[in-house]
């Protein structure tokens, strides 16, 4: 049975999803990183960041972080933001610049990142940013990211929300397939997201990496679901 739940934030939840986040993150990687780059992202990286997420909800600062449980186990998890003010500060060029503050390897960032629109954004108070979709490698290929999305777009729904962006790395072709196909997100703009830092000589460099954003009502991405699950009931069961 799957089960949609409210991130909990207690250890008890936290140490298995940092094992699945880390998994399902490294899985997702290995084809576009080196050994090196992916050494970096070990179990306590993950531990640390679900911490700080925890933190954050615990302030209002992370209001919608959903855990998918399979059989009473977790094996996913869900976050999703309000967008920034950036986002919505697009120039008569059809650029915009986003100012993000993080921690990384051991490093604070800062940086300003330009976003470059290739169709005209539709933003408004009732759209957020879907920031993190993880499962456990176990999990994929059953359905079970599908059935997430679609348990939790009703619970934002009668929050009044409607739409989201997403963000992918166009090297995870995984990742950008979920995206297109099953939320059918529609390419709005490009940027780049940095995954790692190099340090040399106590000289730190940022590795950057290609993203796309694309956008998707909610309404949308129920239909294409509903569409595909009579798609494949059809063809098990052609009688019917």
């Amino acid at each position: 049975m799957l089960e949609v739940k409210k991130f909990s934030g207690t250890v008890k939840e936290i140490l298995p999803l940092a094992d699945i986040y880390m998994r399902s993150y490294n899985e997702l990687s290995q084809n576009y990183k080196t050994a090196a780059e992916m050494a970096l992202y070990t179990r306590g990286h993950f531990i640390k960041k679900l911490k700080t997420w925890a933190v954050n909800q615990q302030q209002g600062k992370e209001p919608f972080i959903f855990v998918l449980y399979h059989d009473g186990s977790p094996c996913g998890i869900m976050r999703l933001s309000e967008i920034s003010a950036d986002y919505r500060k697009i120039s008569l060029q059809m650029t915009a610049i986003e100012k993000e503050h993080g921690f990384l390897d051991g490093w604070t960032i800062d940086r300003q990142r330009k976003i470059r629109y290739i169709d005209d954004p539709e933003y408004d108070s009732k759209t957020l940013i879907l920031n993190q979709i993880y499962l456990a490698p176990e999990a994929q290929k059953r359905g079970f990211g599908t059935a997430f999305i679609k348990q939790v777009i009703p619970l934002l729904q009668q929050k009044g929300y409607d739409q989201f962006i997403v963000e992918y790395n166009d090297h995870n072709l995984n990742g950008k397939k979920f995206h297109e196909n099953v939320l059918c997100a529609k390419k709005i703009a490009t940027t780049t997201d940095f995954d790692h830092i190099v340090s040399t000589n106590n000289c730190k460099q940022l590795c950057i990496s290609p993203v796309t954003i694309g956008i998707s009502r909610f309404s949308t991405v129920l239909e294409n679901i509903k569409a595909k699950e009579k798609f494949f009931q059809n063809r098990e069961h052609p009688e019917r």
